[in-house]
């Protein structure tokens, strides 16, 4: 039966309306601006090794709960989530870099280690956010409304959950290597 391993919350205005999700050594960016494109009209993409979300607005702040969990869970019908989508992550570490580009970022250990992850990707209040965002652009006083906005719902306007499971090993470096000399 799956068990819940630890979990790790960021609630944070999202630059350039982003999140991202890596290992702290994945970092070189590769496909993370066509990732970036598919977000943007699926919500969530992946690199296989950074998760982007693309959040709906930037002016308030967003919540998202990371689960670590021992496999699989089971998925539960949840009003108002949206549908899962399932990604795969890379993470040769183990310590992953939740955030958002040039913004707030924290990290976490993952409980299983380094190795393949699967993620499953849930969202819900988008489109309350979209008109709370909407509400702010609508008063003389932006920063005051943003304020009582925030105060009245600190946790978040529109929130993001993502579960990971260990899948796998990372795949050994000659394995890669072979994979590489066949795609030429």
């Amino acid at each position: 039966m799956p068990e819940l391993l630890g979990q790790h919350e960021l609630i944070t205005v999202p630059s350039y309306r982003l999140i991202t999700v890596r290992d702290q050594d994945c970092d070189a960016g590769v496909g993370v601006d066509e990732a970036i494109v598919r977000a943007g009209t699926a919500v969530v993409a992946s690199t296989d090794y950074e998760l982007v979300i693309s959040c709906a607005q930037d002016l308030l702040p967003v919540s998202v709960r990371l689960e670590a969990w021992s496999s699989q869970p089971a998925e539960t019908d949840e009003p108002d989530w949206s549908t899962p989508q399932v990604f795969e992550l890379e993470c040769p570490t183990g310590l992953l870099v939740i955030g958002s580009p040039t913004g707030e970022a924290t990290e976490t250990n993952l409980p299983a280690g380094p190795g393949i992850y699967a993620l499953s990707v849930v969202h819900q209040a988008r489109e309350q956010a979209l008109a709370a965002r909407q509400d702010v652009l609508e008063h003389e006083d932006i920063t005051g409304r943003v304020f009582a906005l925030v105060e009245a719902q600190p946790g978040g306007f529109e929130r993001y959950r993502i579960r990971m499971w260990l899948t796998g090993p990372l795949p050994d470096d000659e394995d890669e290597d072979e994979d590489e000399q066949e795609r030429v």
